[in-house]
């Protein structure tokens, strides 16, 4: 497992102060380049990097996916969701199914994408149950298919002279932890594949323009902080708000205590997991709020689209490292923004 010791941690992914400036100037180029296929919007051109990326990385699996494979998967997640008290029975069972039929070792997938195969795509996602808040943009996707392919022939060429730095440990990290996540429900999410990573980091860039505008009409602001900015969440006496979990400011060196703090003019919501972002959410919320989403990388699509397909127009913030334990170390460490982006945003 990782050494927790500060820069001796190997990492799936760690920014710096340049990151940024790279990724808008990544974004620069996504957005001039795909102006070429005429794509009616912005979100659509993310939407089928998104599907082309994807299919890239699964396709293989996704057209060997058992139908009845595919079904419990799914089943079983949908009850993980409502039922989240059977949690741990579920992802027991879920994590050996997932490890059996689903992972599998990369292997470029050079197939047709049409129609038939994007359902299987979608079918290979929605059993991952890591995937949820993309599938209604990929079942309402109806631009040419192609398209995707050429993007994704481009991101693939283009992404790692952008963004290759911030993964440079990626591979290093799961040859040391490769086989603790085996047999486990997050297996799939944790051996993401580099281009995942960038694609990522993109589409938070993308996302950022897109729901820009419409954020700073919103008369609420809020940051949604992850669970690992907390000190310890074990001896955490943060209450329990609709939106999430609020700061009660009982440890000054936390991070959540800070940035609670010296954000005091916007409301500010600690939220364990993704899954249970926004589930307390009212119509006011939808009308009023806009908010900050603050994520480790794989993580970031998801939670953009889960906001926005709510009507809450999201901005993000990134990570700088992974820091919980939940997917990712051996024991919990601060997980750290890079707070003039965040300035920047707000």
């Amino acid at each position: 497992m990782n050494n927790l010791s500060g820069d001796e941690i190997i990492y799936p992914y760690r920014l710096n102060e340049d990151y940024y400036a790279n990724v808008k100037a990544f974004g620069d180029e996504f957005l001039e380049y795909s102006q070429k296929f005429n794509f009616k919007s912005d979100e659509e051109s993310l939407e089928a990097l998104c599907i082309g990326v994807y299919w890239y990385l699964y396709g293989s699996t996704a057209l060997d996916l058992d139908s009845n494979i595919h079904q419990a998967l799914s089943n079983l997640a949908e009850y993980r969701r409502a039922f989240p008290e059977d949690k741990p029975f579920i992802d027991d069972l879920r994590g050996k199914l997932l490890t059996k039929f689903l992972f599998k070792p990369f292997e470029k997938n050079n197939e047709k994408l049409n129609e038939e195969n994007l359902s299987m795509l979608i079918n290979f996602l929605e059993a991952t149950g890591d995937y949820m808040d993309q599938i209604p943009h990929f079942r309402n996707f109806s631009h040419n298919l192609d398209d995707c392919l050429e993007l994704t022939k481009w991101f693939c060429k283009n992404s790692r002279k952008y963004l290759g730095e911030y993964t440079f440990g990626l591979n290093e990290y799961l040859e040391n932890n490769g086989t603790t996540h085996l047999m486990q429900e997050d297996v799939i999410f944790y051996h993401g594949h580099e281009l995942e990573y960038h694609l990522n980091m993109l589409g938070a860039e993308i996302m950022t323009r897109i729901f820009k505008e419409e954020f700073e009409k919103r008369p609420r602001k809020a940051i949604i902080l992850p669970g690992c900015m907390n000190s310890n969440s074990k001896k955490c006496r943060a209450r329990q708000d609709r939106l999430g979990d609020v700061c009660t400011f009982c440890n000054p060196n936390c991070n959540a205590y800070k940035i609670s703090k010296e954000y005091s003019d916007y409301e500010v919501y600690i939220v364990s997991h993704e899954s249970t972002a926004f589930k307390g959410a009212k119509k006011e919320d939808m009308e009023e709020l806009g908010i900050v989403g603050i994520t480790c990388v794989l993580n970031l699509i998801s939670g953009g689209w889960k906001s926005s397909n709510m009507l809450i127009p999201p901005q993000c913030v990134l990570l700088e490292h992974v820091a919980c334990k939940s997917h990712w170390l051996s024991e919990d460490i601060y997980g750290n923004i890079d707070e003039n982006h965040l300035n920047s945003i707000l």
